[in-house]
């Protein structure tokens, strides 16, 4: 039998964490490499403009926003498993959709359903994180689960730039010479969507063997007293929350972009484009496995108080840089430094709360960072086509450095208070 061991502990469940891992990778190549590459193409094959791009990107957020909370409620009722295999298979559905009916209502439809069962999947996982692991290797085993999955966007999207112009060479002949005239034709697009939906199929297989998280949550929290009662402390979870909310809105207005981006302002070719992304999402896997030297040196909310700083230094050398190497550079930085924030913030939060918490705490996070992405989304096809891709990313580049600030301000100095159950 495998075993699973950290510089620090023996980490139980072996087994499961490994079906998990292999689950994570072949979704993150399916949705966030595959797809994400070619989603927006797919959108100006069909004739839409910056602005209609925006408002689809926005689709998935509201209904994350709409849905965070119940979520976590159905979660401690049903268990963290089911929930994360009925999520992935209605991500396949809302992707399919989109490839199957392409016009406008199946595809805003299909962006909303996308939201919906994405959402809850992420909800679910960091929750399911924490059961696979004991306390002193959590940071340990986010920040693997980081590189496994930045590593796998980085593969999907390298893969992805090409499989268009693939898809064209395997259909010719078979398709009509109008479809398969070019690599940027709607259907070249859409096969190339179908085939990352068949690649998440295939990554929900071992999550069906996956032993924990099957068991539901009870959902009581109670005080000293165990026969009083106490609510759910949501003002005090949605202060923790608050730096999802300039995380979200930054995210917004660059990641559903960023292949318009170096399309757009360096004429970058579609698997130029894929190979740039893949880039960006091998530094994004990267630098996170600096997080546990940062965090016990620096501590996690001091740590991402740096790290969002010189993320947000390379927003502003990205918007403003006149050729296609710095840029690339500097998005890689920036969106590499930017990532650290989930692997250190999610567990900074769970840990300290109540594992009855768990699952609404990051609903409630969602609920501010759909928020944020919403409205990011809504303007930012507005801003792209008024003000440029220069301005957003000095938007950006401050909203970053915010977040890392806000952290430093919730955190800084309350670890002892925080590890106490809140007072209702």
């Amino acid at each position: 039998m495998l075993r699973f061991q950290w510089k620090r502990g023996f980490v139980p469940r072996d087994r499961d964490i490994w079906l998990f891992l292999l689950y994570s990778a072949i979704f993150h190549i399916g949705v966030l490499g595959l797809a994400d590459v070619v989603l927006n193409f797919y959108f100006v094959s069909l004739g839409y403009d910056s602005q209609v791009i925006g408002q689809l990107q926005s689709y998935p957020r509201l209904a994350g926003f709409l849905t965070s909370v119940p979520v976590g409620l159905l979660a401690n009722r049903f268990g963290v498993h089911r929930m994360i295999t009925w999520s992935t298979v209605g991500i396949i559905a809302s992707m399919l959709l989109k490839v199957l009916v392409p016009t406008l209502p199946a595809l805003a439809l299909g962006q909303f359903g996308l939201g919906l069962f994405y959402g809850a999947q992420q909800i679910m996982i960091a929750p399911l994180m924490v059961m696979l692991v004991p306390a002193e290797s959590r940071t340990r085993f986010f920040a693997l689960h980081n590189v496994i999955a930045m590593a796998a966007m980085a593969g999907g999207s390298f893969v992805g730039g090409r499989t268009p112009a693939l898809m064209i060479q395997l259909f010719n002949g078979i398709a009509s010479e109008s479809a398969t005239a070019n690599a940027q034709t709607p259907f070249a697009y859409g096969a190339a969507l179908f085939v990352s939906t068949l690649v998440v199929l295939v990554g929900l297989l071992p999550f069906l063997y996956v032993r924990a998280g099957r068991q539901p949550i009870k959902t009581e929290v109670t005080s000293q007293n165990p026969t009083v009662k106490t609510a759910i402390p949501w003002l005090y979870l949605a202060f923790l929350s608050i730096p999802m909310l300039t995380f979200g809105f930054t995210g917004g207005l660059t990641f559903p972009f960023y292949n318009l981006f170096f399309r757009t302002r360096f004429d970058a070719s579609d698997d130029l484009v894929g190979t740039i992304l893949s880039i960006g999402w091998l530094g994004m896997a990267l630098i996170p496995l600096l997080n546990p030297w940062w965090e016990r040196r620096f501590g996690r909310a001091w740590a991402l108080g740096a790290t969002m700083t010189i993320a947000a230094i390379a927003f502003a050398i990205m918007g403003a840089a006149p050729l296609l190497p710095i840029s690339v550079i500097a998005f890689t930085l920036a969106i590499s430094f930017r990532n650290v924030m989930q692997p250190l913030y999610q567990p900074l939060v769970l840990d300290h709360l109540s594992p009855a918490l768990h699952n609404v705490a990051i609903s409630m996070n969602m609920v501010l960072w759909n928020i944020g992405w919403f409205v990011a989304t809504n303007i930012s096809g507005y801003w792209q086509k008024n003000y440029g891709f220069g301005f957003i990313m000095s938007v950006v580049a401050v909203g970053v450095f915010i977040t890392g600030i806000s952290v430093v301000l919730i955190f800084h100095n309350r670890h002892a208070q925080l590890l106490e159950e809140p007072a209702i």
